[in-house]
């Protein structure tokens, strides 16, 4: 189970993303890459496309929680679309 702080509900409501937009992404029911954090140690990247958009989540992957949520980098969604095109995902 993931924790929603108010923090990412704040932020969700803020750049139109919905829960299931997210858990759909942290569960893994549509095309997501995982990465892990260059600067935090507990913290994995998670990138993922839904209906709602091109969609970058942190997570605490020990505590189970989401950092925050926001829409993909340019160069976050070009990494993301080639990596879906060479079946990476």
């Amino acid at each position: 189970m993931w924790i929603f702080s108010k923090h990412v509900l704040v932020r969700m409501k803020e750049r139109g993303f919905t829960h299931d937009d997210i858990l759909m992404i942290l569960n893994g029911n549509v095309p997501t890459l995982v990465y892990p954090s260059p600067i935090e140690k507990t913290v994995d990247l998670y990138f993922g496309k839904t209906a709602s958009g091109f969609i970058m989540i942190p997570v605490d992957r020990f505590k189970k929680t989401i950092i925050t949520v926001r829409p993909m980098r340019k160069e976050e969604k070009i990494i993301f679309l080639k990596e879906i095109k060479n079946g990476r995902v």
